[in-house]
């Protein structure tokens, strides 16, 4: 079996681009128009970021389950004679 982490590692890289995007900005504390939509941006952010790692841990919890599955007595040597 072949431990395919592909699909995690790709979203570990767009969460790590959009953390660095978001660290260290200070939203617009004003009560106007452009405030609220920079604060509504950034909550917008915060929401898909906490997304993106659940997806990597589900993603890494399918191919531990797979591994799981190939792991069982007797179903390694079935596949590997395949």
């Amino acid at each position: 079996m072949e431990i395919d982490l592909r699909k995690a590692r790709q979203t570990v890289r767009e969460l790590a681009e959009r953390l660095e995007e978001l660290d260290g900005v200070e939203p617009d504390a004003a009560p106007t128009r452009a405030g609220q939509r920079e604060r509504s941006e950034v909550s917008r952010s915060l929401q898909y970021m906490a997304h993106l790692g659940n997806r990597v841990s589900v993603e890494i919890m399918d191919v531990f389950c797979a591994y799981r599955e190939w792991d069982k007595p007797g179903r390694r040597h079935e596949s590997t004679e395949a």
